[in-house]
C-alpha cells in the first residue's frame, strides 16, 4: 500500500504538468484498445451494409398493403369517433367539409364539385 503511494506520489506531478488523465490505464493499453476496437469496427461496417444492401433487396415494400386496406374498410362505427363539435379550421372560410386526411371523402367531394 505504501509502495503504491509513493508510485503515485511520483507520478501526479508529471501528470499534473502535461494535464492529461489516463483514468487508471496506461497509454499503451489505451492505444491497445483503440486498435482493437478499429479492427472490430472494419469488419461490422461491412457486415451491417451487407446485411442492410440484402434486406433492401430481398424484401417486397408493399406487403402491408392487405392489412392498411382491411383496417380502412373493416372499421367499426363506435359511437365516439368522428364527433364533431366545432366546426374543422379549413371549413370556416369555405373549404372541404372533410377531414384533414380522409382522402376517399375529398375525392367524393371533388368528383361532386366538378359534375356541377
Amino acid at each position: 500500500m505504501l509502495s503504491a503511494l509513493r508510485t503515485s506520489a511520483r507520478k501526479a506531478p508529471a501528470l499534473a504538468r502535461l494535464g492529461v488523465r489516463n483514468f487508471g490505464h496506461d497509454p499503451a493499453h489505451a492505444a491497445a484498445e483503440t486498435d482493437k476496437w478499429k479492427k472490430i469496427s472494419y469488419v461490422a461496417i461491412p457486415c451491417v451494409v451487407g446485411y442492410t444492401c440484402f434486406v433492401m433487396a430481398t424484401m417486397k415494400h408493399g406487403h402491408h398493403e392487405e392489412w392498411v386496406e382491411l383496417l380502412t374498410t373493416a372499421q367499426v362505427a363506435y359511437q365516439y369517433i368522428g364527433i364533431r363539435n366545432k366546426p374543422l379550421p379549413w371549413t370556416n372560410r369555405g373549404g372541404s367539409k372533410c377531414d384533414l386526411f380522409d382522402y376517399k371523402c375529398a375525392a367524393k367531394e371533388k368528383a361532386a364539385a366538378a359534375a356541377e
